[in-house]
């Protein structure tokens, strides 16, 4: 067992409190506490903790130096553009808070607190819960390698976010915007909203990727400015999609239009070999929806049209995640659920027709006929 010392080594300095203590291995310690007994106290707890547990003497790294050295791991699992999300969160949103504390002081109130503060800053309720998802894998990390005594992110209160209705507009809307658009960024809009292909996925396209034979258009890549051509999102995301017929004519004259090129060249490039630049496409993008007169949505809109004209269609949600390289079907339900209602209700009225006679009656068989 411990003790706590009050010594006063001089009458013009205040007492201080020390405490003594047996680490691990059976040998005392010494270690200032303060000028207050209940700091002592607390000390002494802790310390006697530690050594009951076994982490005494390990470093207790801050927070700040913890997570940066956690993102270092991470960026060679994430592609470059996972990685920018997280180190721009946690540089703005997370480390300016948490950042001086001691990874063992991080508990459920500090979570919490550091979730208020969030809240109070009047950033949207997707964005706290997308940084806390980044601050949960961290500290769930620093939990299983034994630098925090108990997992701190259990029972937070978070603010609730309210799915707003996607932005995505009418599949005639679309082809107006084709139509108001110039090449190449013309074809590339009518690909992205007639196939729900991403952005990325769109600009890696070379014509040995378009099957004209199968209908369907090979993704295997995706490209940013910042990483390159690099693997597709998820391995969900390497897929083969089914390209309508309207879409097919459209990619037909393009690659006639360019003159038949060969199979690694790129659809869309001004040269043949190197994607159109994100930033300009988006420029292009805004400048033909005012053209066409239409509302101001983004590129990734158009994913969002493709997928709930499918719904409405009668598509399947496994259908539509195929299609869109959801990596489960619950994902899919989680972003176009909502639409459901809506495209079920033609064959709700086919089944209605099933199950009622014309008077609207269940038709039921008479009793010596079942």
């Amino acid at each position: 067992m411990g003790n706590i010392v009050k010594r006063q080594y001089s009458e013009d300095k205040p007492a201080r409190y020390y405490i003594r203590f047996k680490d691990q291995a059976g040998r005392w310690k010494w270690e200032a506490a303060g000028k207050r007994r209940k700091d002592a106290d607390a000390l002494l707890r802790r310390r006697e903790s530690e050594v009951a547990e076994g982490t005494y003497g390990r470093d207790d790294a801050t927070f700040a130096a913890y997570s940066e050295r956690w993102l270092r791991g991470k960026q060679k699992s994430l592609k470059v553009t996972s990685y920018l999300g997280y180190e721009h969160n946690f540089r703005n949103h997370i480390t300016p808070f948490l950042g001086k504390r001691l990874m063992s002081e991080i508990d459920a109130d500090k979570v919490q607190d550091w979730v208020n503060h969030m809240a109070d800053k009047d950033l949207s309720p997707a964005t706290v819960w997308v940084c806390y998802r980044y601050l949960r894998a961290c500290l769930r990390t620093a939990y299983n390698r034994g630098l925090m005594k108990s997992y701190p992110c259990r029972d937070i209160d978070l603010p609730r976010v309210n799915r707003e209705e996607l932005s995505y507009l009418a599949p005639s809307e679309v082809m107006a915007l084709v139509e108001e658009a110039e090449e190449p960024e013309r074809t590339l809009f009518a690909t992205l909203g007639l196939s729900g292909l991403r952005r990325g996925e769109g600009l890696a396209l070379a014509w040995r990727h378009v099957s004209f034979k199968d209908r369907a258009i090979i993704v295997e890549r995706s490209y940013s400015p910042q990483g390159g051509m690099t693997e597709p999102k998820s391995s969900s995301s390497r897929r083969a999609v089914s390209i309508l017929p309207t879409l097919e004519g459209i990619l037909r004259e393009n690659y006639e239009r360019q003159g038949r090129p060969n199979p690694d060249a790129l659809l869309f490039s001004s040269d043949g070999t190197r994607p159109l630049d994100p930033a300009t496409v988006r420029r292009k993008f805004h400048r033909a929806l005012d053209g066409a007169g239409l509302k101001r949505v983004t590129i990734h809109s158009l994913r969002h049209t493709f997928a709930s004209t499918l719904l409405a269609s009668g598509a399947s949600i496994k259908a539509v995640q195929m299609q869109l390289g959801h990596s489960s079907a619950t994902m899919t339900l989680d972003v176009y659920g909502h639409l459901l209602q809506e495209s079920i209700q033609p064959a709700m009225n086919r089944a209605d027709a099933l199950f009622s006679n014309p008077e609207g009656k269940i038709a039921l068989l008479p009793k010596q006929e079942r």
